[in-house]
């Protein structure tokens, strides 16, 4: 049996995923034993990075001088196409580049445990413009993976609907994608096996990264109301995601703030 591989190549997280010898996905555990995988880029050399969870640790704490040296949302490039690149070490790296870093990064964690990828399927936003998509296809075959079909993320959605919940899927669909970057909604008619996108929209600029930025303006008004004083850049250290998901089970969330020594 072919070891075809699913990837969800996400502007915040990444993930791998296998078929089991009974057909059951599975996603795949990626070095640090973790099923989400940071889409975070740090370089820490010419021909050196680091991808993933230690970088996005790095990251947090990294200063100003040195946030250079990190790349993500690369998601988003691609799908804009606006031609965005970091320069670090003399080097230069595209959206494309820095996503065939990470993709060469879960298969490489996919290799340690079940061996060689003879094929990937890589999940894009259904509205992903066909440049967008031959440059995910490009980010694969650098990071040495051979593409056996791009899917689009409101089709994947159906297809995982209907094998946990065991249904036969007959009608229109609404599919809502909210992602780390982007808010796709999709309608999809099914009939049997077969789907259709009858209808795609999105904001490209509208995810939970968005979300953490203005919890982080939230948190930097209400400091400055509070105190008469502004925070600088780079003063909140706390952990704005962490914060974020806290809000979603408990109605606030106190935090401590470390500025300047006080």
């Amino acid at each position: 049996m072919a070891n075809i591989v699913g990837i969800d190549l996400g502007t915040t997280y990444s993930v791998i995923a296998r078929l089991d010898e009974h057909g059951t996905p599975l996603v795949v555990s990626n070095k640090e034993g973790s099923h989400l995988t940071p889409s975070i880029v740090e370089f820490t050399g010419k021909n050196s990075s680091c991808v993933g969870s230690e970088a996005k640790k790095a990251l947090l704490i990294a200063g100003k001088a040195k946030v250079k040296n990190f790349a993500f949302d690369a998601k988003r490039h691609i799908r804009t196409m606006d031609e965005k690149v970091w320069e670090c070490y003399g080097k230069k790296y595209t959206a494309t580049s820095v996503s065939a870093l990470i993709l060469k990064y879960l298969k490489e964690s996919y290799n340690k445990q079940y061996g060689e990828i003879d094929a990937v399927v890589i999940t894009v936003p259904a509205n992903f413009k066909n440049e967008a998509r031959e440059a995910t296809m490009k980010a694969a075959k650098l990071a040495g993976l051979k593409v056996e079909h791009l899917i689009d993320e409101p089709t994947a959605a159906m297809f995982s609907y209907a094998f946990h919940s065991g249904k036969k899927l007959n009608g229109n669909y609404a599919i809502y994608d909210l992602g780390g970057g982007t808010f796709d909604v999709s309608i999809v008619r099914v009939k049997g096996k077969d789907f259709k996108i009858l209808s795609k929209e999105g904001i490209a600029d509208l995810g939970g990264r968005d979300f953490d930025k203005d919890l982080q303006t939230l948190i930097e008004k209400k400091f400055k109301k509070e105190t008469g004083k502004k925070l600088e850049k780079g003063e909140i250290n706390i952990n704005i995601e962490e914060t974020k998901k806290t809000l979603s089970v408990k109605k606030k969330v106190d935090i401590n703030l470390s500025v300047r020594g006080k």
